[in-house]
């Protein structure tokens, strides 16, 4: 396999597995909104209505916090997918990063972490034989 057949298949990589991501935060991210309702409403029947305050404060963390790991983790990969699709030179630079942020998600982002790595050092070895050659 080539190069270009290697980027190829790491964009097309890349975008499923950005995009499977996305829709797990936002599953998980819905779920919590549905249940937090009921949660605060139990809670302000133990606490009082003090807990409202306080719950309303969770609550837009709980949610900053889905928002930032969606920002963080699934939008790298889906731009990387697209700039290696698109040929771009900075596709390879983006999915390596995404890779490397990837990497911690074991076992399918250690995967694509792990692929990203392989196909940009391969793609800097062929770089580097042309300007030698």
């Amino acid at each position: 396999m080539d190069i270009q057949s290697h980027k190829r298949t790491l964009g097309i990589i890349h975008i499923v597995y950005g995009s499977l991501i996305a829709i797990i935060f936002i599953f998980i991210g819905s779920f919590v909104s549905i249940l937090f309702p009921f949660i605060a409403d139990e809670i302000a029947k133990d606490v009082g209505n003090d807990a409202d305050e306080i719950l309303f404060m969770v609550s837009s963390i709980v949610r900053t916090i889905f928002i930032l790991l969606l920002i963080f983790s699934a939008l790298p990969s889906i731009i990387a997918g697209i700039g290696l699709l698109q040929k771009k030179n900075w596709g390879i630079v983006i999915a390596l990063i995404a890779g490397c942020i990837s990497i911690f998600s074991f076992p399918f982002g250690t995967a694509v972490g792990v692929y990203s790595i392989y196909v940009f050092v391969e793609n800097n070895k062929q770089k580097n034989d042309q300007d030698q050659g």
